[in-house]
């Protein structure tokens, strides 16, 4: 933002916080950007609802590297998994659809001016060129910055969801957990649902870690940990945040 806005680093993380209390109970967690732009001024709201939307992008591509990677593995390496027989096949199938995928995505995140010039074509996008121009203005090198971060955040997730898991005696070594978390949040990440897709992450992987899990209970009870630790506490604290919120004039 700080092109446009700048804001404190405080603010920025107080920010996240509430996107993360408004975002908790819409699909896919789309919502989280309402949350943000309370802290902003009303002439920047559009201007920082976009930015946000920016690093979803940059989450999301980092969500399709590790899923195409956990695909990628579970077949070269033969990792077990019990959602059937052809569960090998259909991680080559999605890994390379997804592939295919993230090029078109890298692209888009990369290179935005390409593509609001071909939006822009059109006379009804046409009218709002002056809103959405600056997005084009963000460097690749800031860009490359938030997907490395984005990366980051992911292994945080992954590594978080190891040590819970082992906590509740589900072993494997940690590449091998990496690819099954990369292929079990790239399976769910399309799947609209609310609570930080509580529940749906909670049956896929039962399903996906179960070859290594002493009871389908053991990584129920993990994933279920994970979510409170990184949304329900999150969730929490953003929503009293938000009870506080002085919005910049």
């Amino acid at each position: 933002m700080h092109r446009e806005y700048p804001i404190s680093t405080l603010v920025s993380v107080k920010a996240a916080f509430a996107g993360n209390a408004t975002g908790a109970f819409t699909p896919n967690r789309v919502g989280g950007f309402i949350g943000r732009v309370m802290y902003l001024p009303k002439d920047k709201v559009l201007i920082g609802t976009l930015n946000t939307f920016v690093g979803n992008l940059a989450q999301l591509i980092a969500t399709v590297v590790f899923g195409v990677f956990g695909s990628g593995l579970i077949s070269f390496q033969s990792i077990r998994m019990c959602t059937g027989e052809q569960s090998e096949t259909a991680s080559w199938i999605i890994g390379g659809l997804v592939g295919m995928g993230l090029i078109v995505l890298l692209h888009l995140y990369f290179y935005t001016s390409a593509w609001l010039n071909l939006f822009f074509k059109f006379k009804w996008f046409a009218r709002y060129k002056d809103k959405f121009e600056f997005l084009s203005q963000h460097s690749k090198l800031m860009l490359a910055e938030v997907l490395f971060y984005s990366l980051l955040r992911y292994v945080v997730f992954a590594f978080q969801f190891y040590l819970t898991l082992s906590f509740f005696e589900v072993h494997m070594d940690f590449l091998t957990c990496l690819a099954l978390v990369g292929y079990l949040y790239l399976t769910i990440t399309l799947i609209p649902t609310f609570l930080g897709k509580l529940g749906v992450r909670e049956g896929a992987a039962g399903l996906i870690f179960c070859a290594f899990s002493p009871s389908v209970s053991a990584t129920t009870m993990a994933s279920l940990l994970l979510w409170m630790v990184n949304v329900a506490i999150a969730a929490i604290i953003g929503g009293i945040l938000t009870l506080f919120i002085k919005r910049a004039k």
